[in-house]
């Protein structure tokens, strides 16, 4: 493995990540905080945040080449050569896929036990309890990202071959 694949690799898998988490972060706060207050400045700023995370990830991951030329990441090593031992480009993929799976669902586990325990203390007091409001807006978030990453680390081989193909 050369270096620049070595940092192509790098870089895609960042953004493979980075667009995860926009996906199912990003953009559901954001459009939930569209429906509390829907003006100018609001949709300007949802807009932003959506639209510059969005434009990183494409960037990250369709223009890599032009990214390790422009900030000449390959340049100052003695060796042209990395070696890394037995590991393919697949398998490095497989290892990626894995990790980013598992933070899905170690990110997302605790606040989904958070949110359920406030609905069922709210559901089964008598008299409302101060301070606990159902965020059913965060339940479902981390119920999708918790099956998004059991579905990461299920398919993983699938994956990396998919992702394998396209280079």
């Amino acid at each position: 493995m050369t270096k620049r694949d070595l940092f192509r690799l790098i870089i895609k898998i960042f953004g493979l990540y980075s667009g995860t988490l926009t996906l199912f972060t990003v953009i559901p706060s954001n459009v939930s905080s569209l429906v509390y207050q829907l003006d100018t400045i609001t949709i300007l700023i949802i807009l932003s945040s959506i639209l510059i995370p969005i434009g990183l990830f494409l960037l990250l991951i369709f223009k890599t080449d032009a990214l390790i030329n422009f900030l000449k990441l390959d340049k100052g090593f003695d060796e042209e050569q990395i070696v890394i031992g037995n590991l393919k480009n697949e398998s490095i993929l497989k290892l990626s896929i894995i990790i980013i799976g598992s933070f899905l669902i170690l990110d997302y586990i605790p606040g989904l036990l958070f949110d359920i325990v406030n609905a069922f203390k709210s559901k089964g007091s008598a008299a409302p309890i101060e301070g606990t409001s159902v965020d059913y807006f965060g339940i479902s978030i981390g119920i999708i990202n918790i099956v998004l990453g059991y579905l990461l680390l299920t398919n993983y081989k699938s994956l990396a071959t998919f992702f394998s193909k396209n280079e």
